[in-house]
């Protein structure tokens, strides 16, 4: 009997690739859905922003830390099996964040949806190429990567209409028939995509440093907002178990330079250096800033949270009008330029924000959101093309890995940084209207502080200079 082969028949392909997308739709809503529930879930739970933020903050550093895990996987796990497993992993932590009474519970749901996530999403686009055997990918990834850039963009205000009917709960529960349904459909559709069970074998030395390495770093931001002083222990003791394990796995990278799961021959190359600096400090302008801007407009514009969800669209329009151009802008000039037109687009239009209080005019808000998109839409796709460039064939899969997990981590970071600032700024304050909007807008000015910083390592993106005829 003939088992099934790797790639399916050509008329299936699109078929293929629309039962992989409904697979990732509850993950891929679920990504920022989150965002708009968390002034719900702060006076729900009766906690912080800083305690809150780690719902954010904790599912994207789980998704970017397993993403590597995901890469090795799909080489020796079926493809079928794999996305099976990752699903009901998610349907899982839904069902923990759901049912939570408590931030602690709520988190370690989050932390399970977010692993998931980590395996779901890129398995997504290795499969695809597996399906197509590598033909017709450009309009194969645009099928795929529309849904996946539309539902994060749509997450919020669909998120804000659940909550606003039911509550923040509801939010994770929608996810249990959407995945019951997914996990129906792929056992019956999906291909088994056999695995080629070659490549490298899970390093789990390198996991679990990487793990404490950025983890330790999250975990000393949000507790130097707890005790106000640096110079804690409590502070010290998860900021020194980062940095040993940075300084561990550089070791452990030179002793064993094959199993380590990023090599640091990666960053001889310049542009993969400057590339995965943007995708750690990118996280900060991107997330951190979707993780005030429904704070902002619920707690200061006084929106109930289904308008904060929408006044959040005009930026994800923008996203989607760069994105169609800014691959083929950046295959003619080179990154450099693209990246640092998008940053000062993105600082300009957030500056408004530093600034603004109840009585600022929304459609300039709006305005600026919908320009912000644009520059923040100029990003991604330069960065992660750029990484590859002077790169080996053989060290390509590893900077994909690698790229997506520098790109995950710094969301995280951008979202307990800016808590972290909040927490600081209304540290002995009284919580009125004045001292709550002088809060949102430092936070926002250390949001366009840090976005020209990128300025530097975007100087070290490529650049092409066409001969003149």
């Amino acid at each position: 009997m003939q088992s099934q082969t790797i790639a399916p028949k050509k008329s299936s392909i699109v078929a293929t690739c629309a039962i992989l997308i409904v697979g990732a739709l509850a993950p891929m809503l679920d990504s920022t859905m989150a965002n708009i529930a968390v002034n719900s879930i702060t006076q729900s739970l009766h906690t912080s922003v800083n305690s809150v933020q780690w719902v954010v903050t904790s599912y994207v550093l789980a998704l970017g830390i397993v993403v590597p895990i995901a890469g090795w996987a799909i080489d020796w796990i079926t493809g079928k099996q794999l996305y099976l497993w990752a699903l009901v992993g998610f349907f899982v932590g839904s069902v923990i964040s759901g049912l939570s009474s408590t931030i602690t519970m709520l988190i370690i749901g989050r932390v399970i949806q977010g692993a998931a996530s980590g395996i779901i999403i890129p398995t997504i686009s290795t499969l695809v190429v597996r399906a197509a055997e590598g033909k017709n990918l450009g309009y194969l990834m645009s099928v795929v990567g529309l849904p996946m850039v539309l539902m994060p963009i749509l997450g919020p205000t669909i998120g804000g209409l659940i909550i606003d009917q039911l509550n923040w709960h509801w939010i994770f529960y929608i996810n249990i028939p959407i995945v019951l349904i997914s996990l129906v459909i792929l056992t019956i559709w999906l291909p088994k995509f056999t695995p080629n069970r070659k490549g490298k074998r899970l390093d789990v030395p390198s996991i679990a440093l990487f793990t404490g390495l950025f983890t330790g770093l999250i975990l000393a931001i949000t507790k130097f907002s707890d005790s106000i002083k640096f110079w804690q222990s409590s502070v010290l003791w998860p900021l020194g178990i980062g940095i040993s394990c940075l300084i561990l796995y550089i070791a452990y990278a030179l002793v064993f330079p094959k199993r380590a799961l990023v090599s640091l021959n990666l960053f001889k190359t310049k542009t993969f250096s400057a590339a995965s600096i943007l995708l750690l400090m990118s996280g900060i302008t991107l997330n951190g800033a979707m993780f005030l801007l429904p704070l902002y407009f619920q707690n200061i514009k006084n929106l109930s949270v289904i308008w904060a969800g929408i006044y959040l669209i005009p930026q994800g329009i923008g996203m989607l009008l760069t994105r169609t151009q800014v691959g083929k802008i950046t295959d003619h000039i080179g990154a450099r330029w693209v990246v640092i037109t998008g940053i000062l687009i993105a600082a300009i239009s957030t500056l408004p924000f530093a600034f603004a209080g109840a009585d600022t005019n929304k459609w300039l808000l709006l305005g600026c959101l919908l320009i912000r998109g644009t520059g923040v839409g100029a990003f991604t796709i330069p960065i992660m093309s750029d990484s590859y460039t002077g790169l080996k064939p053989q060290q390509i899969p590893e900077a994909t890995s690698a790229t997506r997990m520098f790109q995950n981590i710094g969301s995280a970071f951008g979202s307990a940084i800016l808590a972290t600032v909040m927490t600081h700024q209304m540290t002995g304050q009284t919580p009125t209207i004045a001292h709550l909007a002088g809060a949102y807008n430092t936070a926002f000015a250390w949001s366009i502080v840090i976005t020209l910083i990128a300025l530097i390592p975007a100087w070290f993106l490529s650049v092409k200079r066409h001969k003149k005829v």
